[in-house]
């Protein structure tokens, strides 16, 4: 009886703070089914793809109501995202799981530190760019890869792959908000292309999923009306370090886990 309360209320926190906040959400569901009530790794990777859809659906909708969406940046990583999760799917046997971790703990840390650079940068005015055609097609590179590698991220393990894509967007210049927003667009597109990769490798309880996403499509519906009702200077000077220590945290827990 406990499970059918905890898992509705677990989920409401996870889609107000981490998916309204962060972007991603899928690691934490990993942990928190693992960790907290027992479920095998594999089951509990393939339930949190499947939780994640439509918390993210929900999600996007929601940030993209209110304005949080960069549509140019998004779709561009989301098509990428998805390519990257096929590859990552196809990967998956081949690469150990602890030098995958390493890899992908040293990756979210570089990237973190591109993030610093980049807000010092911005910080001294050293980053006003002309929108020429060069800079929006170096930019739509950038886009790609980040997407690629968030796409990657997601269908070697099953996890969100929402580190690269939201260190990504900030290295972009989009704002803390536009970066969250833009963030759960893309993880739909992953979430979905993971899911389906994964049908075949993990178990899903779809009791656990159903449990979950009454909760976390509640919270991720809630979050962005309640975020435009804050003060959004204040927002984002909060958002963007919170933003960068998530990066840093997974980087730093995945290279030495």
């Amino acid at each position: 009886m406990g499970t059918y309360i905890a898992l509705p209320v677990v989920g409401f926190i996870v889609g107000l703070l981490i998916v309204s906040l962060g972007g991603g959400g899928g690691a934490v569901y990993v942990g928190i089914l693992t960790v907290f009530f027992h479920i095998s790794p594999a089951i509990a990777a393939s339930t949190s793809l499947a939780t994640t859809i439509p918390t993210t659906a929900v999600g996007a909708f929601s940030h993209w109501k209110a304005g949080n969406v960069n549509l140019r940046f998004g779709l561009t990583m989301l098509v990428s995202g998805v390519v990257g999760s096929v590859i990552g799917s196809l990967c998956s046997g081949f690469l150990p799981q602890s030098l995958y971790n390493k890899l992908t703990g040293i990756i979210l840390l570089l990237l973190a530190l591109q993030m610093l650079i980049s807000f010092l940068r911005k910080k001294q005015g050293k980053t006003v760019e002309q929108d020429t055609a060069q800079t929006k097609t170096a930019n739509t590179i950038k886009a790609v890869c980040f997407g690629l590698l968030g796409g990657i991220m997601s269908g070697l393990v099953g996890l969100s792959g929402g580190g690269p894509i939201v260190a990504g967007l900030m290295i972009l210049g989009c704002p803390a908000l536009e970066t969250v927003g833009t963030s759960v667009l893309v993880l739909f597109g992953i979430a979905v292309t993971g899911f389906l990769a994964h049908l075949s490798v993990g178990k899903i309880d779809w009791q656990l999923v159903g449990l979950l996403a009454i909760g976390t499509m509640c919270g991720a519906l809630a979050g962005p009306f309640l975020l435009k009702r804050a003060d959004k200077k204040k927002l984002e000077k909060v958002l963007q370090p919170v933003l960068f220590i998530m990066i840093v945290v997974m980087g730093g827990m995945l290279m030495f886990k």
